[in-house]
């Protein structure tokens, strides 16, 4: 049995510890005794460790998994909410909830944290044992402050339990007010938490866990302030003197990961596409920083079963369909650009991709791949010779992974492979990948992003070196030359599908052209008389064009919290 950070509940641990119950029953246990206790105290722990979201990037929501919302891919199923609200630019203050990966107001949790972090200072334990559980709390309030801020800007900072006496109608806080919380916080517990630890505490906060927070907290505050602008007095935007400070945060604390933390990029195959896509199925490698534990048929998940291609199991499945435009940003193995593939011809696809660099062999399935043990087949039409004679298009006359739903079925012609294990039939619960929160590739291009816009001939070094180690890693030619471009380049491979692409785009403020316009499926085709297929580019979601707005680098702050809440400053735009 694997071990789990998030156990199964408190009831679970408590069990263990008769002398601290004695014969009461469980939900008898007073406030008192669960502060005197130290096994009370950290079921007390788990309980929020389990709470707090960490944004897997499977998890089914709305129908519409964040991927899906980016340049990456959109999602077979055409009716999805958030799809429709977010990529169509209707997202506003009555339509976006806390349903999806959008949204994040998350006060019950603040609360939750806050009081842990009041009660345990009256508790009957030790002062040492007081400061380490506070210092994991900290990490989880921090963590929470830091997503909710890429979301809205500055949120309402609350750092102490609110009782009704108090003035309920708390005002919104700077976002660089939010951003300095979260660096001050992991200042003050990163020497407090433990350097690694063991046992079924491995995968809980330690050193390095909060130094990799704060070097994407702090890259992130770094580029708002560089590429964003500042509005509403400093409710949304850092001021762009800030930048510079923010950066050397971030590359500091991402040295210090790279130059003395226990980690290592995951290199146990020599294939680098077999290895790359095992990184996210061999557990507990060196690679992994922190992780949220998964036990297929026990505490597990449906990534298995919502993203492999359809008839590899029953009902709905294809969640993700990679567009066109992310299939040509992968290169070739031997360095060129990825866009350089001439599909204006008939070929076997598998010829098209047969160059492509490992981790697109790692990450995306096509027309012809071999998956488990089958070809994929997405191609959706048969002609006789050319596309003027008839489109046939029933079932004997299209691939096997297309069908005649849209849900359940690529509408890009490509599937996801990365992630996934090589069964078939998952059901629901079968999948137990760990979600890996932060992996060492991460630091390595948040040290060379940082680096590279601290500046001058040692910094561009460093960051080319960084880059060039997740290239080696990767299988690809080293770079010769540093710039923003090929960093951006990089993340977007290294971390596709993780569920970085979004919070990438809108920091930079890249998003308003890079989300917007007509994205686009490969339509596979067979020609019978020549035993080939053909090809046509074409709107993966019909004739509908994509819409990014300036305003959606925030979210709108829901109505109803508005109505709640007067002193609630609504963001730019959703007026």
């Amino acid at each position: 049995m694997k071990k789990i950070l998030i156990l199964l509940s408190i009831i679970i641990l408590v069990s263990a510890c008769e002398s601290a119950v004695e014969k009461v029953p469980l939900e008898m246990i007073s406030d008192a005794q669960v502060w005197n206790d130290p096994n009370l105290v950290d079921a007390n722990l788990t309980y929020l460790y389990n709470a707090t979201n960490v944004f897997v990037p499977w998890m089914y929501q709305q129908h519409a998994p964040l991927v899906t919302l980016t340049d990456e891919a959109r999602t077979c199923i055409g009716w999805s909410d958030v799809l429709v609200t977010f990529t169509l630019g209707i997202l506003n203050p009555s339509n976006c909830d806390d349903n999806n990966y959008l949204s994040s107001w998350v006060y019950g949790d603040i609360r939750a944290y806050n009081e842990f972090l009041q009660k345990i200072q009256d508790g009957n334990v030790t002062e040492d044992y007081k400061i380490e559980k506070s210092a994991e709390v900290r990490f989880l309030r921090a963590w929470t402050y830091f997503n909710m801020a890429i979301r809205y800007g500055g949120v309402p900072l609350i750092t102490e339990p609110q009782s009704l006496e108090d003035d309920l109608y708390v005002s919104r806080n700077t976002e660089e007010e939010i951003y300095e919380f979260v660096r001050t916080e992991l200042d003050d517990i990163i020497e407090i938490l433990p350097e690694s630890n063991s046992g079924a505490d491995q995968w809980r906060v330690n050193k390095y866990v909060a130094l990799a927070l704060k070097s994407r907290a702090m890259l992130h505050a770094a580029s708002i302030a560089k590429y964003g602008e500042v509005k509403l007095d400093g409710l949304v935007g850092v001021p762009a003197s800030r930048a510079q400070f923010y950066f050397q945060e971030a590359y500091n604390a991402s040295k210090e990961i790279l130059e003395n933390g226990p980690y290592s990029l995951f290199r146990n195959y020599s294939d680098p596409a077999i290895n790359y896509q095992h990184i996210f199925l061999d557990e507990d490698n060196n690679e992994v920083i922190l992780c949220k534990k998964f036990v297929e048929y026990d505490k597990g998940h449906d990534l298995d079963r919502d993203w492999q291609p359809i008839l590899y199991k029953s009902t709905i499945a294809s969640i993700v369909n990679p567009t066109l435009e992310m299939i040509d940003e992968y290169e070739f193995a031997d360095g060129t650009p990825g866009s350089a593939i001439d599909y204006n011809q008939e070929i076997d696809t598998r010829i098209l991709y047969e160059n492509k660099e490992p981790r697109f062999h790692a990450t995306i399935l096509y027309n012809k791949a071999f998956w488990v043990d089958d070809t994929i087949t997405t191609y959706y039409y048969t002609v006789q010779s050319s596309l003027s004679d008839p489109h046939l298009t029933g079932a004997a006359y299209r691939g096997k992974h297309v069908n005649d739903r849209e849900a359940g079925a690529t509408q890009s012609g490509f599937l996801i492979k990365k992630f996934l294990n090589e069964k078939r039939g998952m059901s629901v619960g079968d999948s137990g990948q760990d979600f890996m929160i932060f992996r060492l590739a991460e630091i390595y291009l948040n040290f060379a992003e940082a680096a590279y816009q601290l500046g001058g001939a040692e910094k561009e070094l460093e960051a080319l070196d960084a880059l060039n180690e997740i290239r080696d890693r990767a299988g690809v030619p080293d770079r010769t030359e540093i710039n923003m471009d090929y960093i951006k380049h990089e993340r977007k491979i290294e971390l596709a599908f993780e569920g970085f692409r979004m919070w990438d785009a809108r920091r930079w403020r890249d998003a308003v052209n890079d989300f917007s316009g007509v994205f686009h499926k490969l339509t596979a085709y067979w020609i019978t008389e020549r035993q080939t297929f053909g090809y046509l580019i074409e709107n993966c979601q019909g004739n509908a064009e994509r819409i990014f707005l300036d305003a959606h680098y925030y979210n709108p702050i829901a109505q109803e919290r508005i109505f709640e809440n007067p002193n609630l400053v609504q963001n730019p735009g959703y007026n």
